[in-house]
């Protein structure tokens, strides 16, 4: 069975991005550890905060509680903010950071953001695709049949712009959280940096998931192209 795990090859493509989704990681995990201890000088807690950014855009938000900090999330699809407590009852610099980001994911919604409706959108062609197209893709290396290989590439592809994607949303939203933080004088320009560290460090992990999608691409588009040589 043609496992690629197993293929010194395959780490090669996949190694960096490995170390470098390492590092986010660790930073991540360091920064918020290290700036949910600090509070904000005005100490605004997180339900202060939506409560501002909701009148400030008009913005009309469910609520749902989450287990973790870092699981926080928005969901376009029912407009809920997905926020733990640890945010929503308290005013730390990572909370609010989060916390800031993910309403500025709540106004590219509210403002038709083209990226963020084109992710939306294939996302569920994305999930069925990839795995139908991973399958496709080892039983045509394995079977030496180049056009089902080719065609499960092509499938298989779709995370990698499905990232491509997601990736200059997320900048954004970070951006409007910065912007939404200084304009409605939530924070001061002077813990701006240290928000900065903990939504970099949360960029960086996409940044490394990106380079992890396109080193498997890579890897399979050699393999194909190998056995395709082999048989002429």
């Amino acid at each position: 069975m043609f496992i690629p795990f197993f293929d010194p090859a395959y780490l090669l493509f996949v190694l960096p991005a490995f170390v470098l989704g390492s590092i986010a990681t660790i930073l991540l995990n360091h920064w918020t550890k290290k700036y949910s201890d600090e509070k904000i000088i005005n100490n605004y807690i997180g339900t202060e905060v939506i409560h501002k950014v909701s009148q400030k855009f008009n913005l009309k938000l469910n609520i749902s509680i989450v287990d973790r900090m870092l699981a926080s999330s928005y969901d376009p699809s029912t407009k809920t903010l997905n926020i733990s407590n640890d945010i929503a009852h308290s005013s730390t610099i990572a909370g609010t950071g989060i916390l800031a980001h993910e309403l500025g994911h709540a106004i590219q919604h509210q403002n038709g953001h083209s990226l963020a409706r084109i992710r939306s959108a294939i996302y569920p062609v994305v999930n069925i695709g990839t795995n139908i197209g991973y399958l496709l893709l080892i039983a045509g290396i394995i079977l030496n049949f180049g056009a089902l290989a080719w065609a499960g590439l092509v499938l298989f592809s779709l995370t990698t712009i499905y990232i491509l994607i997601t990736l200059p949303i997320e900048i954004d939203a970070s951006y409007r959280a910065n912007k939404l933080l200084t304009e409605l004088k939530i924070c001061y320009p002077k813990e701006l940096p240290k928000i900065d560290k903990v939504l970099f460090a949360a960029a960086l992990t996409y940044v490394a998931g990106l380079f992890q999608s396109l080193g498997q691409l890579l890897y399979f588009f050699f393999q194909i192209k190998g056995s395709a040589s082999r048989e002429d």
